[in-house]
Formats: structure tokens, sequence, C-alpha cells
């Protein structure tokens, strides 16, 4: 579906942070991309939301080409580009990685705990959640509280950005 595109590229390292809702991993995540940001490195993100969402607001020129059939519309502006689509079930985590984000030295993903990728889980006791399925604990590379921006970008840095 998505591979003809970028099929020369390198694919750039790819890290996961995982965690129930509400323990702080969009924090985490957030304070890390601004970090390796200011060290000079490209970052990508990926963000895995379980609900549905809806990008496109009704009677907008994108929505109307959408209503009228359009299986995927690029809205292009000075400074974004918006890429809406209709999915059945989602792409996969690679496709979307090798279109969107070839560009970057490091994809930081949220969520997709069940794609394979090295993880980071972020752990707040507080907000630990019962019922919410861990990682397999052989990709986990690191614990950390939302915190720990330090330690996320060190190990970061030290394990997927040093040639």
């Amino acid at each position: 579906m998505f591979g003809a595109v970028t099929a020369f590229r390198t694919m750039p390292p790819m890290i996961s942070f995982v965690a129930p809702s509400g323990t702080g991993k969009t924090t985490l995540v957030e304070a890390v991309i601004a970090r390796l940001t200011d060290l000079g490195y490209r970052v990508a993100a990926v963000k895995h939301d379980a609900h549905r969402i809806e990008l496109d607001t009704e009677g907008k020129d994108s929505w109307r080409l959408r209503a009228a059939g359009a299986v995927d519309t690029l809205l292009v502006g000075q400074n974004q580009i918006a890429w809406m689509g209709a999915v059945d079930g989602g792409p996969s985590l690679d496709s979307l990685v090798e279109l969107f984000c070839g560009s970057a030295d490091l994809i930081v993903v949220e969520g997709f705990r069940s794609a394979g990728l090295d993880t980071i889980r972020v752990r707040r006791p507080e907000a630990d959640d019962p019922s919410w399925t861990p990682p397999d604990p052989e990709r986990v590379v690191a614990t950390l509280h939302p915190g720990e921006t330090d330690a996320a970008v060190d190990l970061l840095v030290n394990r997927y950005l040093t040639a």
C-alpha cells in the first residue's frame, strides 16, 4: 500500500514509549523530543490513539473533498501538511514510518506496544492500571518515571543515535 514511495531509504531507529492512560507518557515523550531537538537531532513522532480520531471539520474544503469520495486528501499549507484517508483497521506501523518519517534520525512512538519495538515502559505507581497489559518484557529497554527525561535522552543518544 505505501512501500513504493521510499523503498530505498534506510529506516531510522524506532523506540516505543508505553504505559496505561494517564501515566505521563506524553509528558515524557514531549520532553524527550524537545531535548533531542535541542541537541540537533531530527525526531519524528508517531502517536497511537485507541479512539476514533476525526481531524477534518465538517463543511471545510478538505472535508468536502473526502465526503465527495476522495480516498486520500492532502491538506498543504505554508508550514504543515496533513494527510487524511480512510483506513480499514489501520495500516502497519512500518508502512506509516516508511512513508512519513524517512528524514528523521529517530522515531519516537507513543503506544503500539505489540509492534515488537524496543520499548521504554513509563511507570508512575500511583497511576498503575491492573487491567493494562504490559509489553513483552524482552523488548523493554528501560522503565522510567515521566520525570526522568535525562535518563531517557541518555539512553536514546547512546543506544540509537551514536554511530
